[in-house]
């Protein structure tokens, strides 16, 4: 998500909080008000959505600059930040429900100079083929390659930024048409047409080099594009911070209800629901449960 998204995002959405917190909501018997007069705010983590209640949410803003606490044992606590000259802990909401980081992801499970490898060796394989006439048994289906596999599932998610979408753009047919060429060259193997293989082979090792390019590109984009926003709680007696991917909305969420105790494994997340708009499933995070550090 590019900056400019980030200050329209969190300004439409602290807007929304502000009114909210502005509204003389009656207190019961023990004197505070419920959480079921508010809706939540909606925030990504990777590809799930999470929830936490608007009655604790003071404010949505870009990520300060933490300072390391000395001998921290909590690993999901990133450091100390400010937030209007008050110094409060920052939790990573990824550290804290045993997440991978953005970067650990893109360098790990994307891997794109592992994918342009495993491109570069395909053609060569392809090549030795060609010249040896042995059967290319490799997939030739654009969506079964490594690369095609994480591609496809992850095209259209909404986080992503509008660079790394127009990216994918360009690397859709570029990728699907260096297989499709493959393909033509394995059938001209096939039927014993070396010759007509090589030539088609002349293309392939063109949108080879096209394509791993167009990775490299995306590979920069991604690292470029983590961004991360910290929607600032207030709880009973102390602020703090949450570090999440990106906050989508303030809505309500219907059927809420309790995780069965197998799935249910942190404190902090017990109830999911649906989102009213969309209809996905939510996990709702207890702020209460911050309370106790």
């Amino acid at each position: 998500m590019p900056t400019n998204d980030i200050n329209d995002t969190s300004q439409i959405l602290n807007a929304q909080i502000s009114a909210l917190r502005g509204q003389n909501f009656n207190a019961g018997e023990n004197g505070e008000v419920s959480e079921s007069n508010f809706p939540y705010v909606i925030f990504q983590l990777f590809e799930n959505k999470f929830a936490v209640n608007c009655k604790y949410v003071l404010s949505i803003e870009q990520v300060a600059e933490t300072t390391e606490i000395v001998n921290n044992a909590a690993r999901e606590i990133r450091g100390i930040s400010y937030y209007k000259n008050e110094p409060i802990s920052i939790f990573d909401m990824r550290q804290l429900l045993g997440l991978t980081s953005k970067e650990e992801y893109i360098g790990s499970i994307v891997n794109l100079p592992q994918r342009i490898r495993d491109h570069e060796a395909y053609a060569q394989t392809l090549k030795d083929c060609v010249h040896s006439g042995a059967p290319f048994e490799l997939t030739t289906d654009p969506h079964k390659c490594a690369f095609g596999k994480w591609f496809y599932a992850h095209k259209n998610e909404g986080s992503t930024s509008i660079e790394i979408r127009n990216e994918m753009t360009r690397i859709e047919p570029l990728h699907a048409k260096f297989h499709e060429t493959a393909k033509t060259v394995r059938d001209c193997i096939g039927r014993g047409r070396l010759d007509e293989a090589a030539k088609h082979l002349e293309e392939v090792e063109k949108l080879r080099d096209i394509t791993v390019g167009e990775l490299n590109m995306l590979n920069e984009l991604m690292y470029k594009n983590v961004k991360e926003l910290n929607i600032i709680l207030q709880l009973k007696d102390k602020k703090i911070g949450l570090i999440v991917d990106n906050a989508e909305s303030v809505e309500d969420i219907d059927e809420i209800q309790n995780l069965p105790p197998s799935v249910a494994t942190t404190n902090y997340i017990k109830r999911l629901g649906l989102s009213k708009r969309e209809r996905n499933i939510i996990f709702i995070l207890e702020a209460a449960e911050f309370n106790k550090h």
